[in-house]
């Protein structure tokens, strides 16, 4: 997917600029076209995602944000929120309570750990019986990927 849209910035606005996330939905078949596309969408772009989804970074105003958000081929306009890094304090991040009788020796030099094998549509999870179709203002798309089968 090429996404044909342009968005015009306003030198004289004054509003606060923030990082937005502009997601672009399926991304092109070829890698080396995505930051390309990125570039002749927005000028300003901070950063592009390409291996993991087809989005990129921008400084924006709300209403630049908004007008982007409208463009033909963009799915999705969103804040980019810093995050806190939890692995370091992992007797925490699990809430365990602090009056626990604690095992330094054992606790050391422990990492815990998720492995994430994504998920997969046939999940009795995503079972979509009793859905209509998607509403028409929906600007996503379902892929035809071997052994995957798209949900309302």
């Amino acid at each position: 997917m090429v996404c044909a849209c342009s968005v015009t910035v306003n030198g004289d606005n004054e509003q606060e600029k923030k990082f937005y996330i502009v997601y672009l939905g399926d991304s092109p078949v070829f890698k080396d076209s995505i930051v390309d596309s990125h570039i002749n969408l927005l000028p300003d772009v901070v950063g592009s995602y390409v291996n993991n989804f087809n989005a990129f970074t921008a400084k924006l105003s709300p209403d630049e944000a908004k007008q982007l958000e409208s463009s033909r081929g963009v799915v999705s306009v969103f804040p980019n929120k810093q995050r806190k890094l939890h692995t370091t304090k992992t007797w925490d991040f699990l809430g365990f309570p602090q009056n626990v009788k604690r095992k330094a020796k054992l606790e050391s030099n422990l990492v815990a750990g998720l492995i994430d094998t994504g998920i997969t549509s046939v999940s009795e999870s995503f079972n979509d019986k009793g859905f209509g179709p998607p509403p028409a203002k929906w600007k996503g798309s379902c892929g035809l990927y071997a052994n995957f089968s798209c949900k309302k």
